[in-house]
This record gives C-alpha cells, structure tokens and sequence, in this order.
C-alpha cells in the first residue's frame, strides 16, 4: 500500500488498483473524474461503469477478491436496485464506491498524474466516461435533484472542456427521470421544460446558493462564482436550443 493520508489518497489508490485490474471494463465518471480534468472541486466518493456486463451480481465476486488482497484495507458492501455501494475504510480514512454495469460505455483515456503528482503515488492511464455522455448524465442529473454542485459541474464542463451534451443521451433520460426525497418531479419532460427550469433556476441564482459549494471549493473560488455560472449557463441554454433545434430537423 502506498503511504495514503487523505481521502484523496484512498480513491487515487482505488482508481489505480481498478485502471491496473480493469484497463478497458472500470469506467470512472462524476466528480473524481472531473479532478483529473483540472477540476478544483472535491469530491469524496468514486462512480464507475464497468463494462460489458449485464448485472452488477457478475462483478461483485472479482470486487471482493481485489479489495481482500489488500493489505489493511477493510469493507462492507450492498448491493441494490440502483447499485454496488462499497464502503471502504484504510487507517480510519474513509470513501465509498458506487458501482453500475452496462454492456457498453463510451470512455475516453486520461492519465491519473494530475492527482498522483500531488499525493506521491505513481500515475496510470485510465479509462473516463466520454465528456459528452457525462455532459447529458449530468445536466439529467441537476433536472433530477437540483444540486448547485450539479450547476457547478455544468459551468466546468461548458467553461473549460468547451463540451455540450451528447443530446441523444439526454433525451433518452428525460423520457424517464426520476424524483428525489426532496425534489417531485414529472416521470417524463421535454427538452423546451428542461431548459425552461434551467434558465428559471439560473435567473433565481444567488450568492447565497454558492454556500451548498463550501465543502467542495476552496473558500477564495466562491466570491462571484454565482455570477459566472449564471452568466455562463444561460448562454449554454442559448446554444443548447439551436443544437436541438438542428438536431431534431
């Protein structure tokens, strides 16, 4: 084991120990996979695709087997309807894995040097979801539960990485979207609603709203950050509304 210290440690240790296991079939997206894009906002949990399997029963046998040879390292697990939680605990640092399968997923390689060259652990190339495709699943995902993190990942993907979302991806996920403890919403939507609420939201924004971002940025990123996302955002409403518009044509 290498000399883990952080949670950060952990989950590049585990990315490492998956990428060495499963170069082609791990997956990693959501925000971990945003920090090895440059992304400063933290995250403290990893999500993976692993591919091509059917049920996430295939897979939960090899997970075990990989995690009980290493040294130190404890877990638990359930598995469920949504996915393969792991929860995993090195020294008292703690982390968690979800887990979904699919039989295909468009990835992308990346290197994992923009966090090993900071925690002291080697690099190694890796497979992401592909930036389109997480675009959609993300931008489904704020429609879903309305996180600001959500919007915060949005103006990432936009601002730096220039990316749209794939638009086929989501209008499959907004023919079935799903409700939250918090958030009901409608079992199907239009893409004209989901830009619609977007822009209500992002009209509505404040810098009070960026509070939810204090556990994830660095204090000094949040002064006006509302401004940029909102500014940001409603120009991507703009765009996204012309691409639909071309694409459904």
């Amino acid at each position: 084991m290498p000399d883990i210290k952080t949670t950060e440690d952990l989950m590049l240790f585990l990315i490492n120990l998956f990428g060495e296991k499963y170069p082609q079939s791990a997956i990693l997206k959501g925000g971990m996979a945003l920090r090895l894009l440059d992304c400063p906002r933290f995250t403290n949990d990893l999500d993976y695709i692993f591919i091509p399997y059917a049920s996430k029963k295939d897979i939960v046998s090899d997970i075990c087997q990989l995690l009980d040879a290493q040294q130190g390292l404890e877990y638990t697990y359930n598995l469920n309807s949504k996915c393969l939680r792991i929860r995993i605990n090195y020294n008292d640092i703690l982390t968690q894995v979800e887990i979904n399968v699919a039989k295909n997923c468009p990835s992308v390689a990346i290197s994992t040097n923009a966090l090993a060259s900071r925690t002291g652990q080697l690099s190694r190339i890796i497979q992401i979801m592909d930036y389109s495709i997480s675009m959609a699943h993300k931008l489904a995902a704020w429609n879903e539960r309305k996180l600001v993190r959500d919007l915060y990942d949005l103006h990432f993907y936009y601002v730096f990485l220039k990316i749209l979302p794939d638009l086929d991806i989501l209008t499959e996920r907004l023919k079935k979207v799903a409700s939250t403890k918090r958030n009901k919403n409608p079992k199907t939507m239009s893409f004209d609603q989901l830009i619609q609420s977007l822009r209500s939201t992002l009209l509505k924004l404040s810098s009070g709203d960026m509070n939810e971002l204090a556990d994830y940025l660095p204090a000094g990123n949040l002064a006006g950050l509302d401004v940029r996302i909102k500014a940001n955002l409603l120009k991507l409403c703009d765009e996204l509304e012309l691409e639909f518009k071309k694409h459904s044509d």
